[in-house]
């Protein structure tokens, strides 16, 4: 059997030893035979898949984002107590809606507030200048009847023309300072009356003559539910003036305010919506809108990132949601 040897062993003992070019052709065979053998292995890539045309695969998005906030009510307005008083009447309770003007309460005046009123009602400032204007008048009458006595005289060479331009001069003057006493009155006069118009608000009742009223209301200055009342509100109590007694807040829809990272502040659109959950009412989930996103934080800090302060509004059409009630926010990537 013919056989070629293999380079590199020994040959057989009377074996023709082989010639260099037949050695030399057998290594140089040696590296097409392995590179069929990889073909085989790996088969060649198409030149499409190194095609510059070819588009890339798609990026991930990015992961959601995660936020904490507070619910608060969309709007909310504090009921003042105007003046001291006792209260006498109580018709509301935690929770209740109200309408805007309706009666929440009613009490008496404090003798000391009365008495406040009654200055309030009677200022001092109005008969001065009343009188300072009668006053004036009665000058100006004289002083008009001397100028007409010296103007007769003047004409008859009794009087110098010197003497009446004098007396011209002092009715001059005396009409200017009746214009301003009548502007001071007139102005004293508005004050008084547009003070008036005020009472009658802060005291719920209207207000006539002098004598302020001996009861007062306190009404709902808005529309919504009564979610907070003063821990001494009740019949019988009697409470300082100035101090708020009740607040009204819009419940439908709420508020949600979060503290959000500039790096996710500047990618946050004006249509993102998040999907929010309540620690306080497990298993219910809640949609809500991104509705205000500041361009400036509170607080700038060159050493720390800035936060923004995000509100979402949040239907709240079964007044689930509570104001205070802590919440987390995630925004999907698609929504952002």
């Amino acid at each position: 059997m013919n056989r070629f040897p293999v380079p590199g062993r020994d040959v057989g003992v009377g074996a023709r030893p082989p010639s260099r070019a037949r050695v030399h052709r057998q290594r140089r065979g040696w590296p097409r035979l392995v590179f069929l053998l990889l073909l085989s292995v790996f088969p060649p890539v198409s030149g499409s898949a190194f095609s510059s045309d070819q588009e890339s695969p798609s990026t991930p998005p990015g992961p959601e984002v995660q936020l904490s906030g507070k619910l608060f009510c969309s709007l909310k307005r504090s009921l003042l107590l105007p003046f001291t008083g006792e209260i006498t009447a109580l018709s509301i309770k935690p929770g209740q809606a109200v309408k805007e003007g309706e009666v929440v309460a009613r009490y008496r005046l404090d003798p000391e507030a009365r008495l406040a009123l009654s200055r309030r009602l009677a200022p001092p400032r109005i008969p001065e200048l009343e009188l300072k204007l009668a006053q004036t008048d009665r000058e100006l009458a004289a002083l008009k009847a001397r100028q007409r006595s010296t103007q007769t005289l003047a004409q008859e060479n009794l009087a110098s023309r010197q003497s009446l331009a004098q007396t011209e001069q002092e009715v001059q003057a005396l009409q200017r300072s009746r214009a301003a006493l009548n502007q001071s009155l007139a102005q004293e006069r508005r004050l008084a009356r547009d003070d008036r118009q005020l009472l009658s608000t802060q005291l719920g009742v209207p207000v006539q003559g002098d004598t302020p009223p001996s009861d007062a209301v306190l009404l709902s200055p808005i529309r919504g539910h009564v979610v907070w009342i003063h821990p001494e509100l009740r019949v019988g109590a009697e409470l300082k003036g100035g101090e708020p007694v009740v607040q009204v807040g819009v419940m439908d829809p709420m508020v949600l305010k979060a503290r959000v990272h500039e790096r996710e502040a500047t990618r946050l659109s004006s249509q993102a919506e998040a999907r929010v959950t309540v620690e306080s009412l497990p298993g219910r989930t809640f949609v809500a809108r991104l509705s205000r996103l500041p361009w400036s934080p509170q607080a700038l800090a060159l050493e720390q990132p800035s936060y923004f302060e995000a509100e979402f509004v949040l239907p709240n059409p079964d007044l689930t949601l509570k104001e205070g009630l802590k919440a987390t926010l995630i925004i999907p990537p698609a929504s952002r």
